[in-house]
């Protein structure tokens, strides 16, 4: 009679241990979400918009209507920076790496130039060669400066005496969070960690 009691016993413990011991490894499996510092995040008001009228890496028309649908994070650089722009978008390129397939397609990751001189759709396309996820747009100076104005981003010619490159360009370097409407939510400062980036792009795409 024993015998019989206890053969269901040790099988119901036995499976309940593989139970616990699956939900444990599941539950390690899963990185903890990385904490976004307060200050490394930027309300938007609606005095932000996201208007541009501008053309691609490949030489096409790019507007603001076109990336409807999909949150966009744009930054704003240009392409000869010497090492704020490559920092901002190589944290970018790695943060692009970690999400889904599914998740990037939900995502528009633009680079617009605030030295449309010298950064034709040629020269970005061969700038952002290393990672095609991240679209480059240019345009005339009119263009440029209205697509700045509409996210308020600060840029200037500085003059770079005895240079071969003979200027540079000082700019504010912020990540800019659109939401699927167009609407500027948050700007992300570019101290942000490639982590915290991660979790702010899947808050944005699931929000």
């Amino acid at each position: 009679m024993w015998k019989t009691l206890w053969k269901p016993a040790v099988k119901t413990v036995e499976y309940a241990m593989t139970l616990a011991a699956a939900v444990l490894l599941a539950a390690c499996a899963r990185a903890p979400e990385a904490e976004v510092p307060a200050d490394a995040v930027i309300a938007l008001s609606e005095q932000f918009s996201s208007d541009f009228s501008l053309v691609d890496m490949n030489g096409a028309p790019a507007g603001s209507a076109d990336f409807r649908g999909k949150v966009m994070i744009v930054y704003f650089g240009f392409a000869s920076c010497p090492d704020v722009c490559p920092l901002a978008l190589s944290k970018l390129s790695a943060a692009l790496n970690e999400l889904s397939e599914a998740e990037r397609a939900e995502l528009a990751a633009l680079f617009i130039s605030v030295d449309p001189e010298r950064d034709t759709p040629e020269a970005l396309k061969a700038y952002l060669a290393f990672d095609d996820r991240i679209l480059g747009l240019t345009g005339d100076q009119a263009a440029v400066d209205a697509a700045r104005q509409s996210f308020k981003v600060y840029a200037r010619r500085h003059t770079l005496e005895g240079s071969a490159l003979g200027y540079t360009m000082d700019h504010l370097s912020l990540y800019y969070l659109v939401d699927r409407a167009g609407r500027p939510k948050f700007a992300l400062r570019d101290s942000i960690t490639t982590d915290e980036l991660i979790v702010m792009l899947r808050r944005s795409i699931t929000g």
